[in-house]
């Protein structure tokens, strides 16, 4: 094999294990947020707040909250590709005129019809309401899709401010207020820390492999 070669194989292999080394990382990095905001959870869950109290606090995450207003006529949104037990459905937000701005609350889960041309028919409680449940952060698709969000459209895929800002009329408050209508097991995270860790160990366990195969590879091209 020529020099030229084989310098080409060792970047092609030092290029890899970097790409594999550097994944490793940013997953143990994931896991050790999700562990923190486990955490956070834990510590915060059975702690009550006042809608006041909340927008004092940088980080009120995990915090319960109680709070009344009055739901705005017309302001349904769907958040779409919501998975409940294997099926796909949306989450139902609405938007709570309160004293000290509007809230986005995610009132809970709807399953999709077949046709997905028709979203799912509620009804909107009229008068003031009283509403408990938990702080969470706004929902943000990990990837975009390109092209504006229809400002009218029903179906959403995140709960982006100037979208929201858009449809409702009014900025709405650094969080969104999560019913309790599903049981108390609901945790913030889909993905645990420890599914993180396996794949950091995963990706380092493959850089490994690459350097293995390399070293062979080069001990039997020295030895021919």
């Amino acid at each position: 094999m020529s020099i030229g070669k084989s310098w080409g194989l060792l970047a092609l292999t030092l290029l890899m294990t970097t790409l594999m080394v550097t994944m490793g990382i940013w997953q143990l990095s994931r896991a050790d947020d999700k562990r923190q905001l486990l955490q956070e959870w834990q510590q915060r869950r059975d702690i009550v707040l006042e809608l006041d109290e909340a927008l004092t606090i940088d980080t009120p995450f995990g915090y319960r909250l109680d709070v009344g207003g009055v739901y705005l006529a017309g302001g349904d949104l769907f958040l779409d590709n919501q998975i409940q037990e294997g099926r796909v459905g949306y989450r139902l937000i609405r938007p709570l005129q309160t004293p000290y701005g509007l809230l986005a609350v995610d009132t809970g889960w709807w399953p999709a019809d077949a046709d997905r041309r028709r979203l799912p028919v509620v009804t909107v409680p009229e008068g003031a309401v009283q509403l408990s449940g938990a702080l969470v952060r706004p929902y943000r698709p990990p990837l975009s899709l390109g092209g504006a969000p229809d400002p009218q459209a029903q179906r959403i895929h995140g709960l982006d401010p100037e979208l929201l800002l858009a449809r409702w009329g009014q900025r709405t408050l650094p969080f969104v207020l999560r019913l309790e209508v599903e049981g108390a097991e609901w945790q913030p995270v889909v993905m645990g820390p420890e599914r993180h860790l396996g794949y950091a160990v995963q990706w380092f366990a493959m850089a490994l492999a690459v350097w293995v195969a390399a070293l062979v590879f080069y001990r039997r091209r020295h030895e021919a």
